[in-house]
């Protein structure tokens, strides 16, 4: 009987040192787990401060199209800009009339290119 007791009582020695090693990455990894939540909150925060940062912009001005003031919304958020004068407005706002610029552009080259490829084909 000794000989089985001292085999059970180096089994669940084993077994605890396994058990508290486990213990220990597990908790280690949560840690890491809230490092990388925090890193990821503290990420989002920053860019949030980024794309609410004031800054000035002047849009074209004419006496035909573009004449009225502008309206842009970004998630619920609006704002109206004055043409032909330097305003400040959010950079989310600036990035949503940049990216609408581009698909301007975008658009014309479009239809450029199908009607020169309508006039070689006929």
């Amino acid at each position: 009987m000794t000989k089985f007791n001292e085999a059970i009582a180096a089994l669940k020695e084993e077994y605890e040192l396994k058990l508290a090693e486990k213990e220990a990455e597990n908790a280690r990894l949560r840690g890491e787990k809230r490092s990388a939540d925090e890193r990821r909150l503290e990420a989002a925060k920053e860019y949030e401060r980024y794309l609410n940062e004031y800054i000035s912009v002047k849009l074209f001005k004419d006496n035909d199209r573009y004449k009225d003031d502008v309206y842009v919304a970004v998630n619920g958020q609006n704002c109206i800009i004055k043409r032909g004068e330097w305003v400040k407005i959010k950079r989310k706002f600036a990035l949503v009339l940049d990216a609408s610029e581009i698909q301007d552009m975008k658009t014309a080259e479009f239809i450029e290119r199908e009607q020169k490829r309508f006039s070689e084909a006929n």
